[in-house]
């Protein structure tokens, strides 16, 4: 590969994260020249998705090489069960008289015999069903790359116990957690919020800029059940959020009601992942290039003959050359970084793999959960909840996914409310109502999500993930990049699927359609 890999792109990308993938497709499909390389050995960077096995490789790569992994820091898994059965089968049989469908005992062993059938996120995400990526995704044609599953139920956590949200018109009038006056107050609210466009909605809360969306609520006569499902639940904020925000989030919340599902979400199947590699497909389709585990060893650019700008690529001693180089941060030379935003929080992170589901349910649920602060002041944190069906993890357990900004550490952020639904104590015959915790991994990731512009001419960077629930920032970012590589040109437009391709010297002319017939054809 090194031999016959050429030396001259117009496009190199460097990273297989969610931004620098979506670039790497829009350039190759309007016909650009595009190197895509990774320095690892596989696609996603932060955004990865791994097997069971390669989750305990990055832990231990992360642990004993911590320049290697920079934004990943104060890693801590935990096992709490046995390394090896030690259920006697007596003991095996005597659970499973008594319930009619006994329950797998696990020990870390079996964990390592079904490593292949886990998918764990570094970056869980859903998508709105409206959202820019699903719009991105149809229009594109990616969609055929990918499979999803739509989130079932909304949960919060109200009254010291986890409660189901009412999503839709039906589960509102359905629901018996709101009396009968404040479903009409709720449901009078929420249509209001669907039926401003934009400039209707900044004229209609242009006296309440300074205040937050809570008093916003309050001053309509809300109950503060209702203010707890609207601020917390539906448009995931906290009490501080500001008024405008919180009507924009619940706005987008509302309007992908109903499009899949009786919920706004959609989560990638396999994990989100997938979602970059879906990206590198298209871009490979259109000629793109890929070498992954290929280190950068420098970055320049000059200046050349005829006065253009070139950005030069070291790579295994071989210099690759191009006029645009799109970058992720986390690869980027801090030479080439202009001087760094004012700094935010960064990330807390957790992952648990449960014996079962958080709150019973018919079918197997695919949850989104959202907490409100333990304590004022305090952050939220947002909890996914995926099972087998996705493809995260074997039959029987669920892999539960917790996001919050930063405070201490991840696990004194996130453990707290871990305790809240999980039996943490490891024992797998318990009858609580608790899913049994039988794995827990926590650690905080570098907020890299902030636009950093780049310090040379030619070179763009890409912004790590932040710690919202939707890619909105990274198609958003990706977008701008291309229109500055690429100005004037579509962003991603329809490719035509396998059986659609015509060459040219298989060209046999038929019919020609004009107008609106043309349009529908």
């Amino acid at each position: 590969m090194e031999d016959d890999l050429p030396t001259d792109f117009q496009v190199i990308v460097v990273g297989t994260g969610m931004v620098e993938s979506i670039v790497a497709a829009a350039c190759s499909r309007i016909g650009k020249d595009v190197l895509h390389l990774d320095t690892s050995d596989h696609y996603g960077g932060l955004w990865a998705s791994y097997n069971f096995d390669g989750l305990q490789k990055f832990i231990k790569e992360v642990k004993s090489d911590p320049a290697k992994q920079p934004q990943v820091y104060n890693l801590t898994e935990k096992w709490y069960i046995e390394k090896d059965s030690t259920q006697d089968e007596e003991k095996k049989e005597g659970e499973e008289n008594k319930t009619e469908e006994s329950k797998k005992i696990w020990s870390q062993s079996s964990f390592a015999s079904e490593y292949r059938k886990f998918n764990i996120d570094m970056t869980p995400k859903l998508l709105f069903s409206r959202g820019p990526l699903v719009e991105l995704l149809i229009s594109s044609n990616i969609a055929r790359y990918a499979e999803f599953r739509c989130v079932t139920r909304v949960l919060t956590w109200l009254n010291d116990k986890l409660t189901p949200v009412p999503c839709s018109r039906a589960d509102v009038f359905a629901t018996e957690a709101v009396s009968i006056v404040e479903k009409r107050q709720l449901m009078k609210m929420l249509t209001s919020i669907v039926g401003y466009n934009e400039e209707e909605m900044n004229n209609e809360f242009k006296d309440w800029n300074d205040k937050t969306f809570t008093e916003y609520l309050t001053h309509k006569g809300l109950t503060p059940n209702l203010i707890h499902y609207v601020v917390y639940a539906i448009a995931g904020g906290t009490s501080r959020m500001p008024c405008l925000e919180g009507v924009r989030e619940c706005k987008k919340f509302l309007m992908s009601l109903g499009r899949y599902g009786n919920t706004p979400f959609l989560w990638p199947m396999y994990g989100s992942g997938e979602l970059p590699q879906c990206f590198c497909r298209l871009c490979a389709v259109f000629g793109g290039v890929y070498c992954l585990n290929r280190p950068i060893e420098k970055v320049e650019t000059r200046t050349t003959d005829d006065g253009k700008t070139q950005v030069v690529v070291g790579s295994k001693s071989k210099a690759l050359n191009c006029d645009h180089l799109v970058i992720g941060i986390d690869s980027c030379p801090e030479e080439l970084l202009s001087p760094e935003p004012a700094e935010g929080a960064d990330i807390s992170k957790a992952v648990f793999v449960t014996n079962g589901p958080i709150l019973p349910s018919e079918k197997e649920p695919l949850s989104l959960v959202r907490f409100p602060p333990l304590e004022e002041g305090g952050s939220t944190v947002t909890a996914l909840e995926v099972g087998p069906a996705t493809g995260s993890c074997p039959k029987g357990l669920f892999v539960v996914y917790f996001v919050t900004d930063k405070v201490t550490d991840a696990e004194a952020d996130l453990k707290p409310f871990a305790e809240r639904i999980f039996d943490m104590t490891g024992d797998q015959t318990q009858t609580s109502d608790k899913p049994t915790c039988l794995w827990s991994l926590y650690y905080n990731v570098r907020d890299t999500s902030a636009p950093r512009a780049a310090a040379a001419p030619g070179v763009h960077v890409c912004a790590g993930p932040d710690a919202k629930l939707d890619f909105d920032a990274a198609v958003l970012q990706a977008e701008q990049i291309f229109k500055e590589i690429c100005a004037g040109e579509e962003f991603l437009p329809r490719a035509p699927d396998p059986e659609e391709i015509v060459f040219e010297d298989d060209v046999t002319h038929g019919p020609q359609f004009t107008g609106d017939d043309a349009d529908k054809e």
